[in-house]
C-alpha cells in the first residue's frame, strides 16, 4: 500500500476513520469487499434521497458512506434537526444497499459551525480510504456526491481510464419554471467563469462542486483530505489536488443537481439561487442579472503571460512592460495579491526557468486567480451576463449558453 495513504491515515485522518472497525457495520461484518465506494454528507434530507442519487446507475458492487451531520448551532431550525434525526434512524435500519452510517447529528456529536459540509466529507472519505487500504473497496476512487444529486449511468465506467482527480459537468433541474430559469443562469455564470479561464490558458479552469469530485486514494491523502470548512470546501481542496497533478473535467456525462434555495451559508449554489429568484421577480427577463465583464478575463491572460516573464527574466522589477493601463492595472493587483513577497532571494534562487515558471504558478493558484478576477472588477464593472454571453465567440459561447 501507499506510504502516503498510511501516513495521513496514522496522522491526519478524523477519529472514526483510525477507530473503524468494519465488523460493527452490517455491510462489512463478514468482510465483505466492494468495487466501488461513494461518500454523501447529509443533512435535513429524506430518508429516501439514497435511491434517487442511484436511480440511474445503480451498482450491487458499491458501498455508500453516509454522514449523517447537523451543526452544533442553536440557530439551526428545529424542524431540521428532528428530519436529520429521522433521516439518521431511517438509515440505520436500512436494508436496501450497502451502506455505512456515520452519525454526527445526535446530541454530542454534532459537527462544529464552521467545519461544517467540509468536515462530513473528509470524516467520510477518511473512512473510504481506511477501507482501500484494509481491501475492502477494489478500486482506487473515492468517489464525492451530495444527497440533491443524481449521478448518470456511465457514472462508474466513466473514471475508470483517468488518474488523479476527475470532475464531472453538472446541470441544476428544477419541476418550478422560475427556479429552473435562476438555475440555468447561475449555471451559464459558472461554466462562463470556467471558459473564460481556459480560453486565457489559466491551469485552474474546471468547475467546483463537491458533488461531481472523484480522487484517487493516493491523491486525496497527499492533498491531506477536505478542508474543514462550512462552505467552499469542493474549491480549495481541488485547488491543493491540482497543484500535484491537473484535475481532468469530464465533459460527459453529465450529473444532474437539484436546484435548491438555501440561507444556511453565506455563499454557494443555495444563496445565489435565493438572490437570483429574488432579482426574477422584479426582472422575469433576466437580462439584469450581472456577471464579470469579459475585459476582466483578458486582463487576466495578459497577467499570466506577464507571469511567464517573471519566471523567465527571474525577477519582478526587470519587467519593464509596456507603458499601457492594462500594465499597471496588473502589476497594481498582483502587488496587491503580494507578488513581490514571492519574487524573493528564493525565487531568484531556482535553478531553471521551468522551476520559477512552478513556483508562481501554484502561488498564482485558483484562489488568486479567483481574487484577480474580482480586484478586475474595480476597472471593469459587472454586466448582464445575457449581453455578454451574446457578444462571446460562438465557439466558446456553444459550451455556455442554455
Amino acid at each position: 500500500m501507499d506510504r502516503a495513504i498510511d501516513q495521513y491515515l496514522q496522522r491526519y485522518a478524523e477519529p472514526e476513520a483510525q477507530q473503524f472497525c468494519a465488523a460493527d457495520h452490517p455491510a462489512l461484518k463478514n468482510k465483505q469487499r466492494y468495487q466501488h465506494v461513494l461518500i454523501i454528507p447529509a443533512f435535513a434530507e429524506s430518508a429516501c434521497f439514497l435511491s434517487s442519487v442511484l436511480r440511474r446507475c445503480g451498482n450491487s458492487d458499491l458501498l455508500s458512506i453516509v454522514v449523517v451531520n447537523a451543526p452544533d448551532d442553536q440557530t439551526i431550525e428545529t424542524a431540521k434537526i428532528r428530519s436529520t434525526s429521522k433521516l439518521l434512524t431511517s438509515l440505520e435500519h436500512s436494508e436496501q444497499t450497502p451502506l455505512v452510517v456515520v452519525d454526527r447529528a445526535s446530541p454530542g456529536k454534532r459537527l462544529p459551525p464552521k467545519q461544517g459540509v467540509g468536515l462530513a466529507r473528509k470524516i467520510g472519505s477518511d473512512i473510504a480510504l481506511r477501507l482501500y487500504h484494509d481491501g475492502h473497496i477494489t478500486s482506487p476512487w473515492l468517489c464525492q456526491t451530495d444527497a440533491d444529486a443524481c449521478l448518470p449511468k456511465d457514472y462508474f465506467s466513466a473514471i475508470s481510464s483517468h488518474q488523479g482527480t476527475v470532475v464531472f459537468s453538472h446541470q441544476h433541474v428544477s419541476d418550478d419554471a422560475m427556479l429552473q430559469f435562476a438555475a440555468n443562469l447561475y449555471d451559464a455564470h459558472m461554466r462562463y467563469y470556467v471558459q473564460a479561464l481556459a480560453r486565457q490558458g489559466s491551469p485552474y479552469a474546471y468547475p467546483t462542486l463537491g458533488s461531481t469530485i472523484a480522487v484517487q486514494a493516493n491523491s486525496y491523502a497527499r492533498a491531506r483530505g477536505f478542508p474543514k470548512r462550512n462552505a467552499g470546501e469542493d474549491f480549495h481542496f481541488l485547488n491543493k489536488l491540482n497543484k500535484l497533478a491537473p484535475v481532468t473535467w469530464l465533459h460527459q456525462p453529465v450529473i444532474e443537481v437539484q436546484a435548491r434555495r438555501s440561507t444556511r451559508v453565506v455563499f454557494g449554489t443555495g444563496p445565489a439561487l435565493e438572490k437570483i429568484v429574488t432579482l426574477l421577480r422584479d426582472d422575469p427577463s433576466g437580462n439584469s442579472y450581472l456577471s464579470y465583464d469579459h475585459r476582466c478575463f483578458e486582463l487576466l491572460g495578459k497577467a499570466l503571460i506577464y507571469l511567464q516573464q517573471c519566471s523567465q527574466s527571474a525577477g519582478f522589477a526587470a519587467i519593464a512592460g509596456p507603458n499601457d493601463s492594462d500594465h499597471a492595472r496588473i502589476v497594481q493587483i498582483l502587488q496587491h495579491l503580494g507578488l513581490p513577497k514571492v519574487l524573493n532571494d528564493k525565487f531568484d534562487q531556482q535553478p531553471n526557468p521551468e522551476q520559477r515558471r512552478r513556483l508562481l504558478t501554484n502561488w498564482f493558484d485558483a484562489l488568486k486567480t479567483l481574487r484577480f478576477i474580482h480586484r478586475a472588477r474595480e476597472f471593469y464593472p459587472d454586466i448582464s451576463l445575457r449581453h455578454t454571453l451574446a457578444e462571446l465567440p460562438i465557439s466558446m459561447r456553444n459550451q455556455i449558453t442554455f
